[in-house]
């Protein structure tokens, strides 16, 4: 976030401003054309004050991520597989279908192209859930709801594989419908899924 300087102290409104617009922009047009100029602009505040708080876009952009995109673990531990699960999911579909959504589809996607800038943060993003995902399925295991042998990748590659190609593949006119049907999206996918994962890996 940007460090306050001397003087009048910040306006966190106008910083709100800022990053809010400075994220909508990202995800509309990409690392390419993103400018402080248009962000002032959308934003609806000066570019002086702008400036003032972001010398340069990549700072800009790196605090608006931190803002919006760099959440907490989720730390989901239910008890029962299939209730972690839904609850992963749900997360997942809640910032798919969120305001920032989009910036983040997008983060992802670039990273390639511009991994000097944007690589550590996806990659902080990447290890934190993948390691948390990884350990409910572990965790599964341990209690017997799954055999030795389950593969905790495959099975959460074939859940949120599915996820992901699900919000990409609906037209925008139907998001509304999708939000609505996520939760009997989520439970439809969970059963799928674990009915394939216990017949490969049947509990001892």
């Amino acid at each position: 976030m940007p460090v306050p300087g001397p003087g009048r102290p910040r306006d966190a409104q106008v910083d709100r401003k800022a990053l809010r617009a400075a994220l909508a922009l990202y995800a509309e047009l990409g690392w390419a054309k993103f400018t402080l100029d248009a962000v002032a602009r959308r934003a609806g505040i000066g570019k002086a004050a702008l400036y003032r708080r972001w010398p340069s876009r990549e700072k800009l952009i790196a605090d608006a991520i931190e803002s919006a995109l760099v959440v907490p673990s989720f730390d989901i531990d239910t008890g029962t597989l299939r209730q972690d699960l839904r609850e992963l999911i749900g997360s997942m579909l809640a910032h798919y279908l969120g305001p920032y959504g989009l910036a983040g589809l997008r983060l992802h996607v670039e990273a390639r192209a511009y991994p000097e800038l944007f690589s550590p943060v996806t990659g902080v993003i990447r290890k934190s859930r993948v390691l948390e995902a990884r350990q409910m399925i572990r965790r599964a295991i341990a209690r017997g709801e799954l055999g030795p042998e389950a593969s905790p990748t495959l099975i959460l590659d074939t859940l949120l594989g599915a996820v992901l190609q699900h919000v990409l593949a609906t037209p925008e006119e139907l998001r509304e419908d999708m939000r609505a049907q996520a939760p009997a999206y989520a439970d439809r996918l969970i059963d799928f899924v674990l009915t394939a994962a216990t017949t490969l890996y049947p509990p001892d």
